[in-house]
């Protein structure tokens, strides 16, 4: 039996390790990545000697890695927070699921209470990244935060904090790991510029996928009209957003497609004109994607390995939703016989 994978504790590859019987890795932005690794129990000695293995105890930093071509890729490195055992009599039928996060999930451990002056948000969240030994991916930011007026007031773990941050901006957070180990921070708003990364086709000759179900609903907002008072000046600060300020995936955006405005009243305490457009942006962000599909394919089938924060095209599924789709969250499921890629996709437009 083989998974075709890497299974690394602390950074070394473990050979025992990689003989689970299934490992699957879920994907999704806006979440951390979770693992969960499958091992048949044996009775030795009269213990059960995984349920005691310190590989797996509370804290062990595990690595899944897939390898492909000429390239090595890491899932998901993070540390193990739990598992769940079922037991048969005498032995045989008996399991042992191993379950883990990235390493982000150290960033939600302790609430903390700090006053963020002077900076952007980008700033602040770099300086909190830097604590956890991330490689950076930080967009910069409009919204400042300054002492002579409000500063920034943090009142939540780390985890939690960039996040609000990170909605606030229409940005996303995920963390990645290649190879060697080194882990990306990423704060940034959805990357959709660039080549697709994969081909699904259906409908086509050499299809990659044999079904795909998609959904779309344009009953959301297409524009933010915002206003607030600056109480230093007096003035008039103005966070209306009229289009989305993101790359459209297709030839009509929502709001080209719906043929009029759908405006939402945004009511945000700032005092800031970045920080308010800002928070206007971030709505249409968010409320941007309204066509949600969804898929299943394998490495075997694709010959390419499916991320989140991605993007992909979609062939064969007619005129209008054919065409590059943003990868939402990817469930990993691999086992002897198969990586399955179970795939949540989103768009904000259509061709």
């Amino acid at each position: 039996m083989g998974l075709e994978i890497a299974i690394a504790v602390d950074g070394q590859a473990d050979e025992e390790l990689a003989q689970a019987t299934e490992v699957e890795v879920y994907e999704c932005m806006g979440e951390a990545t979770t693992y969960r690794l499958r091992y048949d129990l044996d009775i030795s000695e009269g213990d059960l000697p995984l349920l005691v293995d310190g590989r797996l105890d509370p804290g062990s930093e595990l690595s899944v890695l897939v390898p492909l071509s000429d390239t090595t890729h890491c899932l998901v490195k993070g540390p193990v927070h739990g598992q769940q055992i079922h037991l048969q009599h005498g032995g045989p039928g008996s399991w042992l699921d191993v379950l883990g996060s990235d390493t982000s999930v150290a960033m939600d451990r302790e609430t903390r209470t700090a006053i963020w002056a002077d900076v952007t948000d980008g700033d602040a969240v770099s300086s909190i990244l830097a604590n956890y030994g991330y490689t950076p991916d930080v967009e910069t930011t409009s919204a400042g935060h300054y002492e002579d007026k409000h500063a920034l007031v943090q009142r939540d773990s780390d985890l939690r904090f960039v996040r609000r941050l990170a909605r606030r901006n229409g940005f996303l957070f995920w963390v990645t790991c290649d190879a060697q180990g080194v882990e990306t921070a990423h704060f940034t708003r959805p990357p959709l510029d660039g080549q697709a990364e994969a081909e699904l086709v259906i409908n086509l000759a050499s299809p990659s996928i044999q079904v795909l179900d998609i959904a779309w609903d344009v009953e959301r907002p297409t524009a933010v009209v915002g206003a607030q008072l600056d109480l230093n000046t007096k003035e008039t600060l103005d966070g209306d957003v009229a289009v989305t300020p993101q790359t459209i995936l297709g030839q009509q955006s929502l709001q080209t497609i719906t043929g009029d405005t759908r405006s939402v009243h945004l009511l945000a305490p700032v005092d800031d004109a970045g920080d308010l457009q800002a928070r206007g942006e971030g709505v249409l962000i968010e409320s941007d994607w309204f066509i949600r599909a969804t898929c299943r394919t394998s490495l075997d089938t694709l010959g390419e390995l499916v991320r989140a924060h991605t993007v992909v095209e979609v062939q064969g599924a007619g005129s209008r939703h054919s065409g590059n789709y943003f990868v939402a969250a990817v469930r990993h499921t691999i086992d002897a016989a198969t990586h399955k890629m179970d795939l949540t996709l989103i768009r904000n437009g259509w061709e």
